[in-house]
């Protein structure tokens, strides 16, 4: 029974000892992409892209509305046999189907080009980060600004990533 006790000590001694020494030091560093995005030459090049799919999207939905409306207008006329009116009908809900279709389809491609654009300057950006985190011994950069409740400065390299990627263009 000793000797368990006396092996139960040595072993908890061990690992006492042994657990320092197999800890390394963390050091963790941090990037807001939403400033890369907004700052960065490349982001705003993307946005600009962006902006200009938006501008086309609203004009074939504003276009689409028009079709809606002048359809409705012409179910106005008092002049109308019923199966002109029948027909007006059918081609207006199928028009209003397609004008509900044509936005929702425009909304998902802006955001699934939006989520594209923001991955092309990320992936530009990576390469960037790995290099400073090398630099810096850092073993984790955090990127989600929403989840981290304080970053003290010396840890956000967001102004050198945005620096270093305008130096690229």
């Amino acid at each position: 029974m000793k000797c368990v006790k006396s092996c139960l000590w040595l072993t908890v001694l061990c690992l006492l000892l042994a657990a320092p020494a197999s800890a390394q030091e963390s050091k963790v560093g941090f990037v807001n992409p939403q400033r890369i995005i907004n700052e960065s030459r490349i982001g705003k090049i993307a946005q600009e892209d962006l902006a200009g799919l938006g501008k086309e999207k609203d004009r074939r939905v504003r276009d689409a509305l028009a079709k809606v409306n002048k359809l409705q207008e012409s179910l106005k006329e008092d002049a109308l046999s019923v199966s002109e009116q029948q027909s007006r009908e059918n081609a207006l809900r199928t028009t209003v189907r397609d004008y509900e279709r044509l936005v929702e389809n425009s909304n998902l491609e802006i955001q699934a080009e939006e989520r594209r654009l923001i991955q092309f300057v990320m992936r530009h950006a990576d390469s960037i980060l790995r290099t400073i985190a090398r630099e810096r011994g850092f073993t984790m950069i955090l990127t989600d600004p929403e989840i981290i409740g304080y970053v003290d400065g010396s840890m956000d390299i967001t102004d050198r990533v945005i620096k270093e990627l305008n130096a690229l263009i």
